[in-house]
């Protein structure tokens, strides 16, 4: 009897160990959720989609077999407002789920939107105080929604210096978002020393960097988790 009770306790544990270790081997399944503007799309100087870091995430990811769906909102011009009222509407541009269901079900989420909107307000109105206020206020309503729907690991892309937008200004914006990360949990990915590289530029007239400047990006992200 001694002996069975023995041999009952050594595969006992036996099969407790397994499932410890094959639960503690287990990667978890990345569903990814991307929302951005032009810069998120790869967007060029050519004004065509070229791979942004959010495609060199996805392709990481696959890579590892971890990867479990990624769903994208990004596109030219999408300014932190549109992407609100798309949250608020609950569209369905991925012909799967709605968009606030991708974001419930979503661990990591990448919020690359701003710097397109905010370059083209600095060419055309020197990018006033009062503008910069209502853009804040914008991207915090919109955190604190993104939050409201997931717990996800949610990636902030900071602001970078170019030809039409001053490093002071890059200054005053990325001191705020890495406030709002602070405020809402987020992850705040300062890439205004990193884009300052003319190597990821065709020109030196254009915001919208190449395949490097995303390849950087994307590393930064990764390291980051």
């Amino acid at each position: 009897m001694k002996r069975k009770y023995k041999l009952g306790i050594i595969i006992l544990i036996s099969s407790l160990l397994t499932y410890f270790i094959y639960f503690a081997n287990k990667e978890e399944k990345l569903s990814i959720v991307a929302f951005g503007d032009g810069i998120a799309t790869g967007e060029t100087s050519y004004n065509i989609d070229g791979i942004s870091y959010n495609d060199y995430i996805k392709e990481y990811y696959d890579s590892k077999k971890v990867l479990k769906n990624f769903n994208s909102y990004t596109k030219k011009n999408y300014k932190v407002k549109d992407l609100i009222n798309d949250i608020k509407n609950n569209i369905n541009d991925t012909k799967t789920l709605r968009i606030q269901q991708n974001i419930h079900k979503a661990n990591l989420i990448t919020l690359g939107i701003g710097e397109e909107e905010i370059v083209k307000s600095a060419i055309t109105n020197d990018l006033e105080d009062e503008y910069i206020t209502h853009f804040l206020k914008e991207y915090d309503d919109l955190l604190f929604i993104l939050r409201d729907l997931s717990d996800a690991k949610i990636f902030i892309i900071g602001f970078y210096e170019n030809y039409y937008l001053d490093k002071s200004k890059v200054i005053i914006l990325n001191s705020e978002l890495a406030n709002l990360a602070l405020k809402y949990d987020c992850i705040f990915i300062n890439i205004s020393d990193l884009m300052l590289n003319k190597e990821y530029y065709l020109t030196d007239k254009t915001f919208y960097f190449n395949y490097k400047g995303h390849q950087a990006i994307a590393e930064m992200i990764v390291h980051s988790l």
